[in-house]
């Protein structure tokens, strides 16, 4: 049988409680048929058992296998010996604890704070099924590179079916994108790089401070050499490490509108303002330090 698959790469999002109902319902949906269809199979198959008997015991009065069908579509003691599955379900990961759901009969208030894997999957009719993976535990660059650790996945055999729930989906991803991170993220290291030349920057303007006369036409002895190494090392195991653990904490690649928790929450906006100040005097700093003599010169003139 041929397949149609599409696959939405998702970006860094805030889910919103709207978003979030209307991803479970799409799943809910698609699961509740796989139920509804797999059920009937078995009423069709108990009511062709039953009376080939010649003994009809189970409800009599239904008149064919599509009457016996419709009139017990309903029948919840049916349903509990069916034992069928629920054909969804939803993990959810966090530090202070990891929860499963079997059904969409959950609210936030039911996630553990902090949810940094999320995992979803439904299954429906004639092989279709969607499946979502996000994280934000990433372990180094190449992690966050990986955008398979981040994407939605639609197949079915019905393009019709497949196209028209992966723009649903992508619809509301786009609505709860975050601009800043998508471009934090998306060019990771490339910020990275930027961060540590311009912490390079200001080391070498605090030497100037320390050290009057100290410059780069200045040749270096083997201490000197030695140390300018150390400086530059450590400046870049910090940034990868720090730098990188920081941005994972306070700007998470997704949250769950509600689900953050409220130190994380109150203490973001003023992580935001430090590092908006330290970037601008960072690159302020670079900018006098390449061109300021340059411009002394033409001046001068």
């Amino acid at each position: 049988m041929k397949r149609e698959e599409r696959v939405l790469r998702i970006p860094p999002i805030a889910v919103s409680d709207a978003t979030a109902s209307a991803f479970i319902k799409e799943l809910g949906d698609l699961a509740v048929a796989r139920r509804n269809s797999e059920f009937e199979q078995r009423l069709r198959t108990a009511f062709k058992s039953d009376r080939a008997t010649g003994n009809p015991q189970m409800d009599p009065e239904a008149r064919s296998e599509d009457d016996f069908v419709r009139r017990n579509l309903d029948n919840q003691n049916f349903w509990q010996m069916a034992n069928i599955p629920s054909y969804h379900n939803y993990i959810f990961l966090a530090k202070s604890g990891n929860v499963i759901f079997d059904d969409s009969d959950f609210n936030i208030e039911d996630l553990p704070k902090d949810v940094f894997f999320l995992k979803a999957r439904a299954d429906g009719v004639n092989g279709r099924f969607i499946e979502v993976h996000l994280k934000n535990d990433f372990k180094d660059f190449n992690e966050v590179r990986d955008l398979t650790k981040r994407q939605l996945l639609v197949q079915g055999e019905d393009r019709n079916w497949v196209t028209g729930v992966y723009e649903r989906f992508k619809l509301l991803v786009d609505s709860e994108r975050l601009q800043t991170r998508s471009l934090i993220y998306g060019n990771v290291t490339k910020v990275y790089w930027l961060t540590v030349v311009l912490i390079l920057f200001a080391e070498y303007r605090a030497a100037k401070w320390l050290f009057r006369s100290f410059g780069l036409s200045q040749p270096l002895s083997g201490t000197g050499a030695l140390l300018m190494f150390g400086v530059l090392l450590g400046t870049l195991v910090i940034v990868a490490e720090l730098g990188f653990a920081m941005l994972k904490y306070w700007f998470p690649y997704f949250e769950i509108e509600g689900n953050v928790s409220r130190g994380r929450a109150a203490s973001r906006r003023f992580i935001a303002t430090i590092a908006s100040t330290i970037y601008t005097g960072a690159i302020l700093n670079a900018l006098v330090l390449i061109f300021g003599p340059t411009f002394a010169t033409w001046i001068g003139r």
